[in-house]
């Protein structure tokens, strides 16, 4: 069993999140692992990204792999991007051989997204992320997609994404439901500056569905500059109010006032009765250390 389903309910899960390099010098990774192995009491799992915003770097499975081989946690990201059936099962029977149980399935960006280094990639997406998890239900209990038996099951905690910043806000929600019905453990969200975004987003999700407190857990990005705010901006749900890029904007150090605004919003979400939080480290590894320190 997994440490992050073992602690998952019982006490207040912390995660983070890393990069795989654009290429195979493992150099930077090597570091950013020395890092997160400094502070891996304080962390529940490390998130592996699978070629976000459709930009090439190594596959999320070797880094988890990499990862496990020294003694971390990862969340292994899939998505179904790149991948038909076949190469999802292959990827994840791989995934089980090594000893990755965290799974977060994703549908994933499209090859056309405004940020794709490749914008005419074909773009498989035969599965969702909602039958992606039916899949890996399937092979938790032995079986294949096509429901041949594999040689043994696999023990994947698997979790999904929620966009509490989406609008309208409805069929989010509709998406959860399949999620949920199709094997979800947990949710990660998208980042959260805002906490009432997300009071409101679990009152409409209680109102639906019923409440995902437990299952939820809050991702946070530290805002380091106000160039990074109009960046962020930019991205559909997510909602940063003026005041809190002010904030940034006037502070004498703002990487200084960027940790100590993700520590209230870890402290908000403890308050609001999540499961846990999930940190990226959005490129500044030391403060991210800073604040993990915090925690």
């Amino acid at each position: 069993m997994s440490k992050l389903s073992e602690k998952f309910g019982r006490q207040f899960v912390i995660t983070g999140e890393i990069t795989p390099p654009r290429g195979p010098d493992l150099t930077v990774l090597d570091r950013d692992i020395g890092i997160f192995s400094s502070i891996k009491n304080k962390l529940d799992a490390i998130n592996v990204v699978d070629n976000p915003g459709s930009m090439l770097l190594m596959s999320s499975l070797a880094c988890s792999i990499i990862l496990k081989q020294h003694g971390l946690e990862p969340v292994y990201q899939l998505t179904c991007r790149d991948r038909n059936i076949f190469a999802l099962e292959s990827d994840l029977i791989a995934a089980a051989a090594f000893g990755i149980e965290n799974v977060l399935a994703l549908t994933g960006d499209h090859p056309a997204c405004h940020s794709s280094e490749h914008p005419k990639a074909a773009g498989v997406f035969e599965l969702d992320s909602a039958s992606l998890l039916a899949l890996i239900s399937n092979m938790n209990r032995g079986l294949d997609g096509s429901g041949q038996k594999i040689n043994a099951p696999t023990r994947f905690y698997a979790g999904a994404a929620a966009a509490p910043g989406a609008k309208p806000i409805e069929p989010e929600i509709h998406k959860m439901q399949r999620k949920l019905s199709a094997g979800a453990r947990f949710f990660q969200t998208q980042a959260i500056f805002e906490i009432d975004v997300m009071e409101n987003f679990l009152a409409k999700t209680e109102q639906l569905i019923g409440d995902q407190r437990s299952r939820m857990i809050m991702s946070i990005v530290p805002l380091y500059s106000y160039k990074m705010y109009e960046f962020l901006i930019k991205i559909p749900g997510v909602i940063i109010t003026e005041k809190t890029a002010l904030k940034i904007k006037n502070a004498k150090d703002p990487v200084e006032e960027a940790v100590s605004l993700a520590s209230e919003m870890v402290d908000k979400a403890k308050e609001l009765g999540l499961v846990g939080v999930h940190i990226m480290p959005a490129g500044k590894m030391r403060a991210f250390t800073r604040l993990i320190e915090r925690l």
